[in-house]
């Protein structure tokens, strides 16, 4: 009787149905069965999974918030032991690994670390041995990938041809050519590097809960790391970073750092041992080893999960831009500090930061002016809070002087965090985000006080 009744019951609300909406129904449904059987780094999954990124982007940038941060880590971690450091160099850049390697030990960052280059062991080289007397591996991981027969058909192409011209020179000492080919297809040899490193990391550094690959001009805050992973479940695959490119192939930029969980270098190395020897045959003609990371561990359904995006960053410290949805989260990484003592500058101010760091805190810790005293000397001469300009500024032209620049900048109260003024040009740009100042004589500048306080009231975490 019971069955009866709710085989009536269940026709009874099918029939209730609408033809309209019998038809959405059965759209939706057709949908979900077919990109259930699409491959997992198909374009029409590529092309959901970017339209919810776009909404859910959407709505942290209109509803940003902090609160979930301040809860009790649910997978709290020891980054000393739990982490494994990869640090990308080319022969190009060679220069900048001791100094990158030091930094991080500054922070008191002593987790397990190789360096991986594209070039063979030069003669005294084999660890660098660190102050406290730590000695890092390093790895010509190409030349390993070439030995173990991994390009297989690809060995006559141009690109390990060229690696093999840079590694003769090398071992020959001829300096000079091997500078020359160091600066002429740094990049390209860097796209060879990805899929191995991290391979080679997973052999030597296996059952980490979490690896970290890194160029070595770039800088992670072991704090704000450390608060980041302790929320997520180092037991699923997790791929983290600050994503770039289009719906076809989302990838992170491998500068601001990439970060992955344990779980998904098993699940790839381990259980896809044939996706892997595909991706190393194609990263002989690939244009970007981030990217071919990315496609590489789509083809397994891992991706690229854009919920922690704006944590990641891919500037230097001076030229940052604090964005107003990123004022209340903390701040993983710093790039391009390849530059003179840049790396040596910036492992020294966060040598003891022993809390998170967090975006709105950048000024403060560089001893730039307090948010709030640009309520009450709101232009600066001098100095420009916008930095570089991109597609989220806006420029208004015919501007005359500083002040109407101000106004402008406060008629559009939410979206203007900093504005700059450039009297010679008559133009005024402003933008959602600040940077900490950088000199720039004949202009003024400032930041919205009150925006800037109101971001920062709105924060649970400590100012």
């Amino acid at each position: 009787m019971m069955g009866v009744v709710e085989r009536t019951s269940l026709r009874s609300c099918g029939l209730r149905l609408s033809r309209s909406q019998k038809i959405i129904l059965a759209v939706f449904s057709f949908l979900f069965i077919v990109y259930s059987l699409t491959p997992y780094d198909s374009r029409l999954r590529s092309f959901f999974r970017f339209q919810h990124n776009i909404v859910q982007d959407y709505y942290q940038n209109n509803h940003p918030t902090d609160a979930w941060l301040l809860k009790k880590p649910a997978y709290p971690i020891d980054p000393d032991s739990d982490v494994g450091i990869i640090v990308k160099t080319g022969y190009g850049t060679r220069g900048r690994v001791s100094t990158a390697l030091r930094a991080l030990r500054n922070e008191s960052f002593l987790a397990d670390t190789i360096v991986v280059q594209d070039f063979p062991l030069l003669q005294d080289q084999k660890n660098f041995t660190l102050d406290d007397g730590k000695e890092i591996p390093i790895i010509d991981i190409i030349g390993w990938n070439l030995a173990r027969g991994a390009f297989k058909s690809q060995a006559h192409k141009e690109r390990v041809a060229k690696y093999l011209t840079l590694a003769d020179a090398v071992n020959a000492d001829e300096w000079v050519l091997a500078d020359g080919l160091g600066r002429d297809m740094g990049w390209e040899l860097d796209a060879m590097k990805f899929l191995p490193s991290l391979e080679y990391a997973w052999q030597t550094m296996p059952k980490k809960k979490w690896y970290i690959m890194a160029d070595d001009d770039t800088y992670v805050i072991k704090s704000s790391l450390t608060m980041l992973l302790g929320h997520l479940n180092y037991a699923k695959p997790h791929f983290l970073g600050n994503p770039v490119g289009d719906y076809k192939g989302r990838f992170p930029h491998g500068g601001s750092s990439v970060v992955m969980s344990g779980a998904a270098l098993s699940k790839l190395y381990d259980s896809h041992p044939e996706v892997v020897a595909e991706a190393h045959e194609e990263s002989v003609t690939a244009i970007y080893g981030d990217k071919l990371l990315s496609t590489t561990f789509m083809k397994i359904g891992v991706y690229l999960d854009e919920t922690y995006r704006r944590m990641f960053n891919g500037e230097n410290p001076w030229m940052t831009r604090m964005w107003a949805d990123r004022f209340c989260l903390p701040l993983v990484s710093f790039h391009g500090l390849g530059a003179g003592d840049a790396m040596e500058q910036v492992g020294e101010t966060f040598s003891q930061m022993k809390e998170p760091v967090f975006w709105r805190q950048l000024g403060k810790i560089y001893g730039a002016a307090d948010f709030a005293s640009f309520v009450d000397e709101p232009i600066r001469p001098n100095v420009n809070f916008v930095g570089r300009l991109d597609e989220h500024s806006t420029n208004v032209e015919g501007v005359a002087e500083a002040e109407e620049c101000l106004k402008i900048c406060h008629e559009h109260s939410t979206g203007c965090l900093a504005w700059t003024f450039d009297p010679g040009r008559r133009e005024c740009n402003f933008a959602p985000w600040a940077i900490i100042g950088d000199f720039a004589e004949g202009r003024f500048s400032g930041i919205n006080g009150q925006l800037a306080q109101r971001l920062s009231s709105k924060c649970h975490s400590a100012p």
